[in-house]
């Protein structure tokens, strides 16, 4: 036992809580007067007692404790974060934002600024807020009430959809909200959900010097938005006094990827201007904010750092200077990829910013539709600032840096700028901009996009053209700095390979790449770039209103499904195309669900991937047929390609077709007796990637690595190079795996190559460099203009129908038309294949790519002759002509649509057709060595003289088959087959040809 005394000095337990009672009295007794004096009306009201006291008790505290008011609360569930600071300035809010955890998602804020604007209070809830409860009473009123007032102030006021508005917002918003402003809720709700725009609005408060702004937008994380506003307002001086912000769910199934989601955000902000006073609608400021707070969601985060930075720019001008960076860095990274990266393009324009201003002001002048600049004035202004740019500016790679801002105004031929409403900033551009030497075509048309953290490109290399749009994800910002340095070059890469491969139908090539910056929602990217490009090609008079037209001639895109575009993204751009009142929007998209024809459905790619590696194996010894044969294997089982050539080597092969090894971007699966049929069938059904493949399936010597095996990256990269096999199907991979620094990966110790022949499934999955070492190492090597181009095909013939049918129409006749176009897929590539392995066979020192390419020029050449000649063509020689179109067309569209196919098809498509047909009719029949040597006006005449000689031959055999002879049908073939252009005479250089 302890029996000593106090110490005199050691405090009295009871002195001590008097003296503390008597300190916290004081403090609160000075405390809450002042703050119910200071805080609004609007806290009470929207503030719930006990919460009243939960901020006082932290305000006294700190103020008992001589502390800062730097508080943060958080409830005991952790749904509601409460932040009291002793400032009112915006900036603040923005700083509360950011310390918000990332992956909670802000269902609803409140911010409340005391009068005096010494503290800020404010309060987000994360988490699932409670839904309006039809069952409650009170809240059933509450909506009887705004129901009733929406009657009669709505226009087109619809109460189910007023019902269904209701279920998807919080309870708290239903039974707070006055009718009045329910109903407005529900009216922007109404007009915003499904666009992924936003409206903004303006109102008078009843309160003296506060006015009322409301945003309301589609936005997946709502915290950015309310951040992106709340800096805005900051840098523009306006003075938040109170916010709120509330969540209405989406209007999106279960089935929706979280990364596609976005719900509707409604932000309602008390503000006063600058001046401490309303903000005047009529006034300068309100304006430009409501501009820019309507396209804030749009904004990339570049931009607005360079706007906060600089006080010159506006965020428009912000705006277009950071596009035309990002323009001038693809002109200039081919020059000096260090000298000209991003961030010292950026460094230059800043440290240039009065010049900079200048290059941006020019650009807006040029294409402000309300007061254009002349082109004279346009050259005057652009000659003056080159002037000072090379007088003022000291160093060279500046000089280059900002020449190259203005050269890329001086390519502009058209843009969005002025568009109300744009989802990003685009370009149409003179394809001059980006010639090299390297570059041995010139594309037709290009587009540039810039948007908020993506860049994207459409290039096309004739008027009318056909080609996939990709996005590109990248998984951090290595990846996307290598990635962004050769965005152009991929674009241009992948259209001048898709206008080879494109030789059998009427379009040209195109591609579209949009290449997102790390944890950017793909959809909202794609979203905005094919919108973009809308604004520059749609003929709706109000959008064409805002646009200065250098161009001066109306253009067409056809766009097609690549990597990772989804069902749902497609469906959007075909809605949205509609919605833009682009002609025939069901044409802009190929590959649709329901009135379309879906690649992954229907194999088309693969179905002529496999045609080219049945013709291949045979030339190398391997009747596939009856003998077994071996291949590995580049993209998942839940791939397009790669998954349908699993199905179709199954049934044209059967177990003579050992699938050894599978790499996608799971992992890998390898088995030397072969992968098992009917589990890889299991997960091509199920949509799994490879690593899912079950190991009991495997073979003793088979094995499954997953990418989060220690080894699995190593293993799954390098799968394409270590397996042997007869046969290797790029279906799946970036552009240029295999590339000049690593073939001789592909090789064995040896010397010989891993697989004897190389199929591309995949689009330039090799590039040049490669094809040429690998077939000197004896590979041979199908090209991906020719391996991979029935789905183009299959697009084509799709849009010809949806520009002619009906979408009901379509669905009738689908199955049989998509079955005549499969048996059209493997009758051309067929065709093609087999023409390439007789030239081949005639040249075995000729690599065989290079006989695809030629093929190719060869093709597209003598449809441009062709189509050029088309005007000067007899009544007589054109209703020849004309018959092609009808014999290029499945039976079942033309039997459908009849005098239809003329009446809608496009004037320039039909051209096409009959230029292409041609083409490919003369070219497979007879080979291309000797029209090759050609001039055009020569193989014009030729293909006349050869039309009229083919329509006599489809007679004769007509006649034959009519007849009575025993080998009727033999004959007729032969005839059918035979070549024509040895019976023509001789084509000199005028185009005449020898009677023979």
């Amino acid at each position: 036992m302890n029996d000593s005394k106090p110490s005199p000095h050691h405090p009295d337990a009871a002195t001590l809580t008097r003296d503390l009672a008597d300190s916290l009295r004081q403090t609160t007794d000075q405390v809450v007067p002042d703050f119910i004096r200071g805080m609004p009306e609007a806290y009470f009201q929207d503030t719930e007692h006990g919460d009243w006291l939960s901020h006082l008790r932290a305000i006294i505290a700190a103020e008992a404790s001589g502390l800062p008011l730097e508080i943060t609360l958080k409830s005991e569930d952790d749904r509601k974060w409460t932040f009291i600071r002793s400032t009112s300035d915006p900036a603040a809010l923005v700083e509360m934002l950011r310390d918000l955890p990332d992956d909670r998602a802000i269902l609803a804020a409140k911010v409340h600024a005391a009068t005096d604007g010494n503290m800020m209070l404010v309060t987000f809830e994360f988490g699932v807020s409670p839904r309006f409860d039809a069952s409650d009473d009170s809240q059933l009123a509450k909506v009887q009430l705004a129901t009733e007032y929406a009657q009669k102030e709505c226009s087109g006021f619809d109460e189910a959809e007023f019902r269904d508005f209701c279920s998807r917002a919080s309870a708290e918003l239903v039974s707070t909200l006055t009718p009045l402003r329910l109903a407005r809720v529900f009216e922007n709700w109404r007009a915003i959900r499904g666009t992924s725009g936003a409206l903004v609005f303006h109102e008078m408060e009843s309160i003296p010097d506060r006015s009322r702004i409301v945003v309301t937008a589609e936005e997946r994380v709502s915290k950015s938005l309310l951040m992106r506003i709340a800096d805005h307002l900051s840098r523009e001086g306006i003075t938040i006094h109170r916010a709120y912000l509330d969540t209405i769910d989406g209007n999106y199934t279960s089935q929706t990827p979280s990364f596609e989601r976005e719900d509707v955000v409604n932000i309602a902000f008390v503000v006063s201007g600058p001046d401490g006073k309303a903000l005047d609608p009529a006034s300068e400021i309100w304006p430009r904010v409501r501009d820019d707070l309507e396209r804030i969601k749009w904004v990339d985060a570049s931009t607005r750092r360079l706007f906060m930075q600089h006080d010159r720019l506006s965020l428009v001008e912000a705006e277009v200077l950071m596009a035309l960076c990002h323009l001038a860095h693809q002109v200039l990274v081919k020059l000096n990829a260090d000298a000209f990266d991003r961030d010292r393009i950026l460094k230059c324009v800043k440290k240039n910013i009065r010049i900079s201003h200048a290059i941006v002001l020019l650009f807006i002048q040029r294409f402000d539709p309300d007061s254009p600049l002349a082109i004279g004035a346009y050259s005057t202004q652009a000659a003056a600032l080159r002037n000072d740019i090379e007088t003022n500016v000291d160093r060279e790679s500046s000089r280059q840096i900002l020449t190259s801002l203005l050269d890329a105004i001086g390519a502009t031929l058209r843009t969005n700028l002025f568009v109300q409403n744009r989802y990003a900033l685009s370009f149409r551009l003179n394809p001059a901009l980006f010639d090299r030497e390297e570059r041995t075509a010139m594309p037709h048309g290009v587009f540039f996009v810039h948007g908020r953290s993506f860049n994207g490109f459409h290039v096309r290399f004739r008027d009318i053209s056909r080609g996939g749009i990709r996005a590109v994800r990248t998984i951090g910002p290595d990846q996307h700095a290598r990635e962004i340095q050769r965005l152009y070059d991929e674009v241009y890469g992948l259209a001048f390979a898709q206008q080879l491969k494109n030789k059998d139908i009427p379009e040209g090539g195109a591609k579209a790449v949009v290449l997102i910056e790390p944890r950017t929602p793909v959809a909202r990217s794609v979203k905005a770039f094919v919108d973009s490009l809308l604004d520059l090609v749609t003929p709706d008079e109000e959008t064409n209103s805002r646009i200065v037209d250098l161009l001066e001639c109306e253009e067409l895109l056809y766009l097609g499904p690549d990597e990772n575009i989804t069902v749902p993204m497609i469906e959007w751009i075909v809605d949205r195309a509609r919605l833009r009142g682009y002609p025939c929007p069901t044409a802009l998209m190929s590959s649709k669900p329901g009135a379309g024809i879906n690649h992954k459905e229907y194999g088309v790619t693969s179905e002529g991937v496999t045609v080219f590696l049945d013709v291949a194996l045979r030339y190398l010894g391997i009747d596939p047929k009856n003998q077994p044969f071996t291949v590995k294997i580049t993209g998942g089982p839940d791939g397009d390609v790669a998954g349908n050539e699993i199905k179709i080597l199954r049934r044209e092969y059967g177990d003579n077709a050992r699938i050894v090894g599978i790499a996608d971007g799971s992992g890998c699966g390898e088995d030397p007796k072969g992968l098992d049929y009917d589990e890889l069938c299991r997960l091509v059904e199920a949509g799994l990637p490879i690593a899912e493949f079950n190991p009991k399936s495997l073979g003793p010597e088979g094995r499954i690595s997953s990418v989060d095996d220690p080894d699995g990256i190593s293993l799954r990269n390098s799968l394409h190079n270590r397996l042997q096999a007869d046969a290797f199907i790029p279906a799946g991979g970036r552009p240029g795996t295999i590339h000049a620094g690593n073939w001789r990966d592909f090789l064995q110790p040896d010397g010989q190559p891993s697989s004897r022949l190389i199929v591309e499934g995949a689009n330039i999955y090799l590039t040049n460099e490669a094809r040429h070492a690998l077939s000197e190492a004896g590979v041979l090597i199908v090209k991906d203009s020719s391996a991979n181009k029935c789905g183009v095909i299959t697009s084509s013939f799709e849009i010809a129908a949806c520009m002619i049918l009906e979408e009901s129409e379509f669905l009738e006749i689908k199955e049989e038309f998509v079955q005549q176009v499969l048996q059209k897929l493997r009758v051309l590539a067929r065709r093609e294949a087999e023409l390439l392995i007789r030239l081949l066979s005639q040249h075995p020192r000729i690599p065989l790519f290079e006989m695809s390419v030629r093929l190719s020029r060869v093709m597209i050449r003598t449809a441009d002759a062709i189509e050029a000649s088309l005007d000067s063509l007899t009544d007589e020689h054109r209703a020849l002509f004309a018959e092609l179109v009808i014999e290029h067309l499945p039976a079942a569209l033309v039997e459908k649509a009849k005098n239809r196919v003329w009446e809608k098809t496009p004037e320039p498509y039909l051209r096409w057709i009959m230029a292409k047909t041609m083409a490919t009719r003369l070219v497979y029949r007879e080979g291309f060595e000797s029209i090759e040597a050609m001039p055009d006006e020569a193989i014009a005449s030729l293909a006349v003289s050869y039309r009229e000689r083919e329509k006599e031959r489809a007679d004769l055999a007509d006649t034959v088959r009519e007849s009575t002879l025993a080998d009727k049908e033999r004959i007729a073939q032969i005839l059918d087959r035979a070549g024509i252009l040895q019976t023509l005479g001789k084509v000199d250089n005028t185009g005449s040809i020898a009677a023979s």
